[in-house]
């Protein structure tokens, strides 16, 4: 089972969408005057990358997956689905290559429907499932076969010992969740004092912190869950989880470092104040505990929570600490705002940064241990990142899922290289010639 040893306290740092239009920025980056759109110089590739061109389906003739008199079952933005409804008409876009209205109708003629395609998430149509995707290239929606893809990917991943992350049905998912109240209570009897649990729709929170005062983290996991959902193109209301998160919330120091020492059986907890646990088979725990500082507490929270959210994102492929630190630290900053924790790192790193005009050793490896510095420059350089282009800030990180190396998926989203990203990033904070 993967650790990641962070929240140092001592060091005071906190340790481990429409489709191709990303999410919004609203955390102001360290000493960025500037926003990025207004610097870069990276190429453009298409907006609708040639890798995924190959799966865009034909929308006329007997090849279309929604011709009319098909039978399709349809998933709305709404989270409302209509199954086994029948094509009756298709209304196409510009040079019938994007779609602007389907209507359907159930099996009796009684139930019909005339639906934008901006209000169709999915479309299932033989053995196939379709997104509709938004091609801004073309200024409207086009169907891309995701089952032909994901066999294509799940391919790809075979050569890294990966794989996409199957779906569990409901009774799968019930099971998980009922093995997870199982070993909850273990925790609970366990313990000397009285643990509470709460339950969310993707969460599980096990805690002895006051009930008055659990309230707002919980809801902190909820925002953070959508926050990542809309960033990384998960339907609001999709559970990515296997079963749910499982966080154990601890009041104490000790009771964090007993839980670990216990049942996860984990002694290398000095200094910690969370910790993200993640298992081959797609299990998620986090645990943590408050401490004296309620405000940071969320950041620990948020942060750490963000790592199984990662590791849940479509595939088992790791990504790279710099960027999953940075994406945990934005996240946690964008949720807590009453924190400034990670303004302040970033502060810290870019004024590092300035002195020493370097990254820091091994930034980019895939298995650095980031310094307490680096972790505000990851979240800078993810800011930055964003404001470039949040889409392309998506397709990359899902690039790295699909299995392309970072350097791959950040040429594929951005057009440009690791050394080239640096040079604007430093650009952006008035720094030239900085070293990885």
């Amino acid at each position: 089972m993967n650790r990641d040893h962070l929240f140092r306290q001592a060091l005071r740092l906190v340790a481990v969408a429409g489709v191709l239009i990303g999410f919004e920025v609203d955390e102001t980056s360290w000493s960025q005057t500037t926003k990025a759109k207004g610097k870069t110089s990276a190429k453009r590739p298409n907006d609708l990358e040639e890798e995924l061109a190959k799966y865009i389906a034909p929308l006329t003739g007997e090849e279309s997956p929604i011709a009319v008199g098909k039978s399709v079952t349809v998933a709305l933005s709404s989270g409302k689905t209509l199954a086994d409804f029948e094509v009756t008409e298709t209304l196409l876009g510009k040079e019938d290559e994007t779609l602007k209205f389907l209507s359907v109708q159930d099996s009796d003629g009684k139930k019909k429907q005339k639906l934008a395609s901006s209000a169709i998430a999915r479309i299932r149509s033989g053995e196939h499932d379709y997104d509709v995707l938004l091609d801004p290239s073309k200024k409207g929606h086009v169907l891309l076969d995701v089952t032909q893809r994901d066999h294509d990917v799940s391919e790809r991943l075979k050569g890294s010992r990966n794989r996409l992350w199957d779906d569990p049905t409901e009774e799968e998912r019930s099971k998980t969740i009922a093995e997870y109240k199982e070993f909850l209570q273990k925790v609970q009897a366990s313990c000397q004092f009285p643990l509470r649990l709460y339950e969310t729709k993707f969460f599980m929170v096990l805690s002895d912190i006051p009930p008055a005062q659990v309230a707002p983290y919980v809801a902190s996991l909820d925002a953070m869950y959508s926050k990542l959902s809309s960033a990384f193109g998960v339907p609001k209301d999709k559970n990515i989880w296997l079963g749910k998160c499982m966080v154990l919330a601890f009041l104490n120091e000790e009771s964090f470092h007993a839980f670990e020492r216990t049942f996860m059986k984990n002694t290398d907890t000095q200094g910690a104040q969370g910790l993200h646990h993640s298992a081959s088979d797609g299990r998620a725990i986090i645990s943590c505990y408050r401490g004296n500082n309620p405000s940071y507490f969320a950041v620990v929270l948020v942060h750490e929570t963000a790592h199984g959210f990662l590791h849940r994102l479509r595939s088992s492929v790791h990504i790279p600490p710099w960027i999953n630190e940075g994406i945990a630290d934005w996240v946690a900053g964008a949720i807590v705002t009453q924190s400034k924790a990670v303004t302040e790192r970033q502060k810290e790193g870019v004024e590092l940064l300035r002195k020493t005009g370097s990254l820091g050793v091994n930034f980019f490896d895939e298995r650095a241990n980031l310094q307490p510095w680096q972790y505000g420059i990851a979240s800078n350089l993810t800011n930055f990142m964003l404001q470039i282009d949040a889409g392309r800030y998506r397709m990359f990180i899902l690039g790295i899922k699909d299995g392309f190396t970072p350097e791959e998926a950040l040429s594929r989203a951005y057009g440009i290289t690791p050394a080239e990203l640096i040079a604007q990033y430093g650009r952006s904070i008035g720094l030239n010639g900085i070293r990885p």
